[in-house]
């Protein structure tokens, strides 16, 4: 588990300063592009709102990348958040469970996706 100090940067900043800025776009041409509300769409970048699957693919198909790039910046974020908040310790008094019958009798006691 990598532990950083610094928060990892929003949806909102990531659209801001390497889409719009520099592609000299405004929240509301976007917007219309995507078929949203410029209200919804400016939550997002001023980082008010949380990004959507939907709205992921919105952004994906209007600025040319892909919806994981949007949606794993906002885990990173998310992810970040609550470990630096009370639910980190919260999550050290959970005891992790072991596998009964035939899994631990296959050696499955150890299993991580990690």
């Amino acid at each position: 588990m990598r532990n950083t100090k610094r928060r990892p940067v929003t949806v909102g900043q990531m659209l801001v300063t390497e889409f719009l800025e520099p592609m000299n776009i405004a929240i509301s041409e976007l917007a219309e592009a995507m078929g949203v509300h410029r209200n919804t769409l400016s939550r997002i970048a001023h980082d008010k709102g949380t990004l959507t699957a939907p709205m992921a693919i919105k952004l994906a198909a209007a600025l040319g990348n892909t919806p994981e790039f949007w949606l794993n910046i906002q885990h990173a974020v998310e992810l970040w958040d609550v470990r630096h908040r009370a639910y980190e310790q919260e999550a050290k008094n959970v005891r992790r469970v072991k596998p009964h019958g035939a899994a631990s009798e296959a050696g499955l006691k150890n299993i991580s996706v990690y």
